[in-house]
């Protein structure tokens, strides 16, 4: 017979859990009242006239055309939409915020605890885009306000700031070979932080360092296909990026990455990063595949940090996205993350959105990670459900 103490935790796990089952009935139920309608992201839109299924599989995640537009400076070849700043119809700026309702539910040192809060857990200014008529440089930057856990102060930080100069080689518009510096995130062009749809992160960013976001760096990039009628993309990226934070020479990291698309619904890549990172030496690579079938998607990934003097660490990623409706998406994520000698931690998320308009959606979101020889550094167990309010202007 379990202690009053256990089952009052079991019982607060269950109301928990039977919340976001309500959640998730609710959204699905929501989608056949209200017609379908597609969320955007305003300021490319206004650029480009398009709506966002043109660039988005599902915001934020991009399609074949989005990582196409997106690497090549924010630019379509031959579609004509490059202007001198004074020639600009609309100002090229976009606003988001983002409200959270969080219960969390945490076992550490066989002691558990709970917590809720509503917050603004974002507010996000960006701007920038492709200028002159040859569309020769990209300039784009997002500032990001943030309530700390207290609620009572704003952090102000640059979330993404960089310049790119375009077209190095090859004709204009196409992206070729381009050289970037500032501050974004380094991963795969189908699988980075920036991209995904579930916001509880990957541990191949949070735990191995590999897919990163806010990321400063210098870079050269590019893409090209065999011919126009090729359905064949291929994508890289070389640079060398901020590490060794606490030395003076703090470029002390390189990376490479390449990918692969095929017919605009299948995606290979692989990314490897080596360096200094607290003045340990590592080496780290990674390998993910992605398929589009219908409304379904399918990711999968692996990675791996060997660390000099630190155990080396290997991570397993999956993840799969169901869009039946354009008003309604659906996604589940397993990650595996392994330390040698020990069990290791495992991560398993599940979220439903419902797109109230077409630039306002809610999510839902819970996240389960056992974590029993702490592999991750942080839990035994760790419970997060999450309820997303966010609109883009």
């Amino acid at each position: 017979m379990g202690s009053k103490k256990d089952r009052h935790d079991n019982r607060s796990a269950f109301l928990s859990l039977s919340s976001v089952a309500v959640l998730f009935a609710a959204v699905f139920l929501l989608s056949f009242i209200s017609p379908p309608d597609a969320l955007s992201v305003p300021m490319f839109s206004r650029q480009i006239g398009r709506d966002c299924t043109f660039c988005h599989r599902l915001f934020p995640k991009l399609n074949e055309t989005g990582r196409t537009f997106r690497a090549n400076g924010y630019r379509l070849a031959g579609e004509g939409e490059w202007r001198d700043v004074r020639d600009w119809e609309t100002i090229p700026a976009s606003f988001e915020i983002e409200v959270e309702g969080a219960y969390d539910r945490v076992k550490s040192g066989g002691i558990r605890t709970e917590s809720s809060d509503l917050k603004i857990e974002e507010a996000e200014l960006f701007a920038g885009g492709a200028m002159g008529k040859t569309g020769k440089v990209t300039a784009f930057g997002i500032i990001k306000f943030e309530q700390t856990d207290t609620g009572s102060e704003t952090k102000t930080s640059i979330h993404r700031a960089f310049v790119q100069i375009n077209d190095l080689a090859g004709p204009a518009g196409t992206g070729v070979l381009n050289l970037r510096a500032g501050q974004w995130d380094i991963g795969l062009p189908f699988l980075n932080p920036v991209g995904a749809v579930i916001s509880n992160g990957y541990l191949a960013e949070s735990k191995l360092n590999i897919l990163t976001s806010e990321q400063r760096a210098i870079e050269a990039n590019g893409s090209s296909s065999c011919g126009e009628e090729s359905s064949l993309t291929h994508r890289y990226s070389i640079g060398v990026s901020r590490e060794d934070i606490n030395g003076d020479n703090k470029l002390k990291g390189y990376y490479a990455a390449y990918s692969i698309s095929l017919s605009e619904k299948y995606n290979l890549g692989a990314i490897y990063r080596g360096g200094k990172e607290n003045d340990i030496s590592y080496n780290k690579y990674g390998a993910a595949a992605e398929a589009e079938a219908g409304p379904f998607t399918f990711t999968i990934g692996y990675f791996r940090s060997d660390r000099s003097g630190a155990a080396d660490l290997t991570d397993y990623l999956a993840e799969v996205l169901y869009m039946p409706l354009p008003k309604v998406s659906f996604g589940a994520r397993y990650d595996a993350l392994k330390e040698k000698g020990m069990k290791g931690a495992k991560s398993q998320s599940i979220m439903a959105r419902y797109n109230i308009l077409s630039n306002v959606f809610t999510q839902i979101e819970f996240r389960r990670l056992s974590d029993d020889d702490l592999a991750a550094g942080v839990n035994e167990k760790e419970d997060k459900a999450r309820v997303i309010l966010m609109a883009i202007f």
